[in-house]
């Protein structure tokens, strides 16, 4: 299977990697309880053995072509005791990966138990990949300390469903028969072009992209209690919309009204939000760790939204016409295109320009699955319990912000990654309160329903 071919969204990830604004996925495991260092080591060491990308290197083939170099016996230094910044983290190790796999795993001690950090190139993996390797460490860790009598097997993978990663998932007839709704998509591709997104803090000066950030991933976290979560659940179900389309309408007033606050000038372009989009079919699931996912874009006039329900009806719309229409795809297909034309997805990651104000990533439940007892709705492998899990999704330049929502436990929890180069602490706490606040006004009457 290896050489294994780089995926056009792959080589996009790549491209948009420099040392001042890493494509480094990292994640936090926080445990009631301290791990076994034993058992927590021969977990990753078999979760890196039954996930390749998490142990490959990038090369070029004489054409010039990227692919993936497979390291069967390469195994990350689990670092105990590691410093942290003052968010908790680690920071990053922004390497090269055509000279090394970039996954590191750090595990520091708190007083109650021990965190774990994952750090994973973004090219290697999207939040659902790296959950899988998640899961492999939560079920192999409670496998290593039961005893012989009682195993715990781990899922079947299946290494070939590598070779379609990131694909269409359609034949040559299917997308031909389809061919009309995707000049639909084509079309929203030119007004993607047309628009200027504005970031969040316009600055006049641009990013610089060759110095490291001082510290690296800095996010900040708000968590909803369950009663508030269940609220959300039932105030989407009362309108007919989706929590999607709740959280994407509230944060757009959010940006909107700590724009007021905070920016002096305001020139009218577009606040843009990307949401990444998973394009694993159901004969996927089984597939390693890897990264399959395209991009779909939504946009509205800065400082002119329409009201609350109008917005929320604009938006729901659009997402509807977007899955029946399949427009998921149009991203990768846009990508595959300027492959075709040598440099274009460099010519375009080099760009020096605004991509999008902001990310929203919804997850959804996180660990449904996840083979193992529960206390409190937590999973609970051998000794310790999981307490929390965070995704810290990436930063691009002008992109102040991004946001990753899940659910774990029957608690929202809402991350926050900022950039405190751009950003004031006081800045990032009032993003962060709008955002939350405005949630918090809209789930208001279920919340006060269920009292």
């Amino acid at each position: 299977m290896f050489p294994l071919p780089l995926t056009c969204f792959e080589e996009y990830m790549l491209r948009e990697d420099c040392p001042a604004y890493p494509m480094l996925g990292f994640f936090r495991l926080r445990f009631t309880g301290f791990l076994d260092r034993e058992a927590f080591e021969e977990s990753v060491d078999r979760a890196v053995e039954r996930h390749a990308l998490l142990r490959a290197t990038i090369a070029q083939t004489n054409r010039k072509r990227l692919h993936w170099e497979d390291h069967p016996d390469w195994r990350p230094v689990v670092q105990w005791q590691p410093q942290t910044n003052e968010y908790g983290f680690p920071n990053a190790d922004n390497g090269d990966l055509a000279e090394t796999s970039l996954t590191r795993i750090w595990v520091v001690e708190r007083e109650s138990g021990h965190d774990v950090f994952l750090q994973i190139h973004h090219c290697c993996a999207d939040a659902l990949g790296a959950s899988m390797v998640f899961e492999d460490l939560l079920v192999g860790y409670a496998a290593n300390l039961r005893p012989a009598s009682e195993p715990i097997e781990l899922p079947a993978l299946k290494a070939d469903l590598l070779l379609d990663r990131g694909a269409p998932g359609q034949t040559v007839w299917k997308f031909l028969k389809t061919f009309h709704q995707r000049l639909l998509g084509f079309g929203g591709a030119h007004k993607f072009l047309l628009h200027r997104p504005t970031p969040l803090m316009p600055t006049k000066d641009p990013p610089d992209r060759t110095t490291p950030p001082t510290q690296f991933p800095t996010p900040v976290i708000v968590t909803l209690t369950q009663d508030e979560t269940k609220a959300l659940l039932a105030t989407a179900k009362s309108l007919g919309v989706t929590v999607n389309d709740l959280l994407l309408r509230d944060l757009f007033l959010a940006m909107d009204v700590w724009q007021e606050q905070h920016v002096t000038e305001r020139d009218g372009d577009w606040y843009r939000i990307y949401v990444p989009v998973n394009v694993r079919t159901a004969a996927e699931r089984s597939m390693p760790m890897a990264n399959s996912m395209s991009l779909f874009f939504l946009e509205q006039k800065a400082g002119n939204l329409p009201t609350k329900d109008v917005l929320l009806k604009k938006l729901h719309d659009h997402m509807l016409r977007a899955t029946k229409r399949q427009l998921k795809y149009t991203f990768l297909i846009t990508l595959g295109l300027a492959r075709t034309l040598g440099n274009g997805i460099a010519t375009t990651t080099s760009a020096d320009k605004c991509f999008s104000t902001t990310c929203l990533s919804n997850l959804g439940p996180v660990f449904d699955r996840t083979p193992l007892p529960r206390r409190d709705g937590k999973i609970v492998a051998g000794n310790v319990e999981l307490e929390a899990v965070d995704f810290v999704i990436p930063l691009r330049r002008y992109m102040n912000a991004a946001f990753c929502v899940y659910t774990y436990a029957g608690r929202l929890r809402i991350l926050m990654h900022t950039d405190p180069r751009v950003l004031s602490d006081e800045q990032t706490r009032t993003l962060l309160e709008t955002f939350t606040d405005q949630i918090r006004e809209t789930i208001a009457p279920n919340l006060s329903a269920a009292d």
